[in-house]
């Protein structure tokens, strides 16, 4: 009978230890707290998907504006008056827009009126952020200050009285590339229609079992169709393409997003994408973009709208291609017309 005991003893004892050894503690899994992101602004997911045919959906995105487009969201307590900044590390034009409640192009008044640095910043630098209703200006080719004073119904003397606009004596000269700012000239904004555009890519790998193939065939397309308004030169490794704004611009090959919003040293909005074959591309000053960085658009995929944001002095398609890094010139690949 002790012995009967013992031997149940020993092997409910082998029993535990062998269960304890066949199934370990589940490990402690620490997750690192997420960055906090902007709200999207709600968007009718269940309409927008109507609007667009089942098989065009297959592996597709449906775009979320990146920026907050709802009517009335505006800025709160912000001083609608100009004012001096001192410029904090990590700030940019774009970070300072939405923190004072500016609208972009008119930051573009908050450095130096001439230069190629209206987008750079330096931690300590002060600089004057213009009133809410001020505009900001860039001079074109024949332009002259009566001709600006005039066509925003200002006077020459109104202008020549900003005291960051550097006027000093009269005649009062302009040139090419110089920013005015033009008290109380901002006009007020039109609404855009409502967007309803689902960006889905619709090639040859879309339809297949590996819609998600991250690879181009080096095979370009273009991205808009319009009149080359400058070409690749010493200086400008691109081609400027006129276009409308609001133009659809397409991915020129298959690839992954790397890059898709507002980057601050004269692009404006930009999107880049990794062709996967050593080839990047990148579209410049666009208006609207429809996709976001980590996404595989397809080859004829819109991917934005164009604009005239940036370095910039009138709409156009700013487009790059870059061959293991090196830029070079876009019309050496692109399709001859």
């Amino acid at each position: 009978m002790l012995v009967a005991g013992l031997s149940l003893v020993l092997v409910a004892g082998l029993t535990y230890l062998t269960a304890a050894w066949a199934a370990p503690a589940t490990p402690v899994v620490t997750t690192p707290t997420p960055l906090p992101t902007a709200t999207p602004t709600p968007v009718d997911l269940h309409r927008l998907l109507l609007l667009t045919p089942a098989a065009q959906r297959t592996g597709g995105l449906i775009f979320l504006p990146l920026v907050d487009r709802q009517a009335g969201n505006r800025g709160i307590d912000i001083n609608p008056e100009s004012f001096t900044y001192a410029v904090k590390a990590g700030d940019t034009l774009w970070s300072l827009a939405i923190n004072f409640g500016r609208d972009l192009d008119t930051m573009s008044c908050a450095t130096t009126p001439t230069g190629s640095d209206a987008e750079k910043l330096i931690p300590g630098q002060t600089i004057t952020v213009p009133a809410l209703d001020d505009l900001c200006y860039t001079v074109t080719p024949g332009d002259t200050l009566a001709g600006i004073a005039a066509r925003y119904g200002l006077s020459v003397q109104e202008i020549a009285a900003v005291a960051w606009n550097g006027f000093s004596t009269p005649p009062y000269t302009v040139r090419p590339r110089q920013r005015v700012l033009l008290p109380g000239a901002r006009p007020d904004a039109r609404p855009r229609p409502e967007r309803r555009a689902v960006s889905y890519a619709a090639d040859s790998w879309a339809r297949t079992a590996w819609p998600t193939w991250p690879y181009g065939d080096g095979k370009f397309i273009w991205p808009v169709e319009g009149p080359i308004s400058q070409g690749s030169r010493v200086g400008h490794r691109a081609i400027d393409i006129a276009v409308p704004i609001g133009t659809p611009v397409k991915a020129v090959d298959r690839g992954k997003v790397v890059y898709a919003g507002w980057n601050p040293t004269g692009y404006g909005f930009r999107v880049v994408i990794d062709h996967g074959i050593d080839y990047l591309t990148l579209y410049a000053h666009l208006s609207d973009i429809y996709v976001e960085a980590g996404q595989i658009v397809g080859k004829g995929q819109v991917i934005g709208v164009s604009g005239s944001n940036g370095n910039i002095t009138g709409p156009h398609l700013h487009f790059e291609i870059r061959d293991y890094g090196i830029l070079v010139n876009p019309l050496t690949l692109l399709p001859k017309k």
